[in-house]
């Protein structure tokens, strides 16, 4: 009988571990499958018969402003006809996530709500946060997601963690418990220490009151107003940190949350000027102008030299389109005259009245500060097109294209103008050049993690709902993702186009921390959520 070689030897191994990891991989999946099927059972019962769940995924876009966000106007008008179906909404927004994040949690969320339909807005996180190796090909991150989206590399991470965990529970009990889960937020951190020192700070203002009633009884005035001093420094202290944890809450978009802090705050100093300026900010942000402007009066009022106070008046006069908002600006930049954003945000004030010889000056100077940002040779541009002044709009734009090649704006800006002019060869000619750039934006890994969140979704027979953020073209995502069934696309660049003709940017946007485009106030959300109600209505 022929020996086996070595080489034969080793091949029959190998091929036996093939073989082995196939079928393990096939029973974990027919297993995944059979459990499914038996919670899709059970959860068939568990919902109301009438109920369409919405999912909605993404970042801070998404996740921020509490009942001012898209996903809760979404829900109040889709159940506004009083219709016999129930439409409820789930806001799954996380702040500064990506698409990674999303992808790692997507199975979990999927069990644990069962929609009917999920919404995607995502992507513009991933070149912020996500390391990527640029010597990294498509191929490659296409191979290490596929790997970890294997059931039986699934299990064998969950063994490791299992076994590493109870190795440490073995060397230190008391340092294994303290080990945080990967799946904790920094924020959750933070605000619970937040929380702590509050508590702290209250009991410490206890303490020295009742150390001065003492002193007192025993006739020692000085050391009971040593410590009665000593008390009211700590309420102060409470109530300033109240107003950082309140700040926290704002810009996650925990309106409520920052409300209630606020207002215990408001009990611990009533006469604090930094409570008073947050509750100008809150109000800011909940579209309350009036109650706004008095909160930020207070607070000028209690300390006239608070400069920030001077921009939130800025904003919220500017907002009423009140002469007042030019006399806070100029206020604000005369202490704070290294502010690009405060010259950008003076110079549409300017422009929205007409007064564009002052406007561009601040743009000039806005430039002079940092010639990096676009924003600012962008308003320049829009400047000559309010005037008519198309000619030098144009030579403007094709100046400047080569000096920001990186940029689909100003290819974006060039096409809309020989749009308006009639010119449609050269308006689809550089409209063409921003999607090119657009799709440039995005990371090889966003596409991957994109079109795996999607085969999982509709691989459940998910409705799915791939949104564009507001002003961008949806080309890049039709491109790239490419039309299935189940699945449909929503631009949000033409509504906001239109609108924002009407009433100016930042009616509808709180910043533009992605220059063409930021974190949305409640009528920018609005906008969203009407435009995605029309969709869903027919794709239910």
């Amino acid at each position: 009988m022929e020996k086996t070689s070595l080489k034969q030897k080793s091949l029959l191994i190998i091929f036996g571990l093939f073989l082995t990891i196939v079928l393990l991989e096939i029973g974990l999946r027919l297993a995944g499958a059979v459990v499914f099927y038996l919670q899709e059972r059970h959860n068939h019962f568990s919902f109301a018969q009438n109920e369409y769940r919405i999912l909605c995924l993404g970042e801070s876009t998404t996740a921020l402003g509490d009942e001012d966000s898209y996903p809760s106007q979404l829900e109040q008008i889709l159940n506004a006809p009083n219709g016999q179906k129930k439409f409820t909404v789930i806001n799954e927004g996380i702040i500064s996530t990506t698409t990674d994040y999303i992808l790692g949690h997507l199975d979990q969320n999927l069990d644990k709500y069962k929609p009917q339909m999920v919404i995607l807005m995502m992507g513009i996180n991933d070149k912020i946060y996500l390391l990527h190796d640029p010597t990294k090909s498509l191929w490659q991150e296409n191979i290490k997601s596929c790997l970890k989206d294997l059931r039986i590399y699934k299990l064998a991470h969950l063994l490791y963690e299992h076994i590493t965990h109870r190795f440490k529970e073995i060397r230190n009990p008391a340092k294994a418990a303290e080990i945080p889960s990967h799946d904790e937020n920094d924020y959750q951190h933070t605000e619970n220490f937040l929380k702590a020192v509050i508590a702290e700070f209250i009991q410490r203002f206890h303490d020295h009151m009742a150390a001065a009633a003492q002193y007192r009884q025993k006739g020692q005035s000085p050391q009971a107003q040593e410590e009665e001093q000593l008390g009211r420094q700590s309420l102060s202290a409470a109530s300033l940190t109240c107003v950082q944890l309140a700040h926290r809450y704002r810009i996650q978009g925990l309106l409520q949350q920052a409300q209630d802090v606020l207002e215990q705050a408001t009990v611990l100093k009533p006469d604090s000027p930094d409570v008073y300026e947050e509750w100008g900010e809150l109000y800011f942000d909940q579209q309350k102008i009036e109650q706004a402007l008095k909160a930020f009066q207070a607070a000028l009022t209690l300390d006239p030299h608070n400069n920030d106070v001077f921009l939130g008046l800025a904003r919220v006069y500017h907002q009423e389109h009140n002469d007042n908002a030019f006399f806070f600006y100029a206020g604000y930049l005369q202490t704070k005259p290294k502010d690009y954003w405060a010259r950008i945000e003076l110079a549409q004030w300017l422009r929205e009245g007409k007064h564009y010889g002052p406007a561009e000056k601040y743009l000039d100077e806005a430039i002079e500060i940092d010639s990096t940002f676009e924003q600012a040779y962008l308003d320049l541009g829009q400047i000559l097109d309010d005037q008519g002044q198309y000619q030098q709009e144009e030579a403007f734009y094709l100046k400047e294209i080569p000096l920001h090649a990186q940029s689909q704006r100003f290819y974006q800006a060039l096409g809309q103008l020989y749009e308006k002019q009639g010119k449609m060869d050269l308006a689809k000619f550089y409209f063409q050049k921003a999607t090119q750039q657009d799709l440039a934006d995005y990371l090889p890994i966003t596409w991957v993690n994109y079109n795996l969140i999607l085969n999982k979704i509709l691989d459940r027979h998910i409705k799915v709902v791939v949104m564009q953020y507001p002003l961008r073209d949806i080309v890049a995502l039709k491109k790239n993702l490419g039309q299935r069934n189940g699945m449909v696309f929503v631009e949000n660049k033409q509504n906001f186009n239109q609108a924002l003709a009407d009433h100016g940017y930042w009616y509808f946007f709180k910043d533009n921390f992605a220059y063409n485009f930021g974190h949305c106030t409640r009528a920018g959300n609005e906008l969203i959520a009407r435009n995605l109600t029309e969709v869903i209505l027919k794709n239910e």
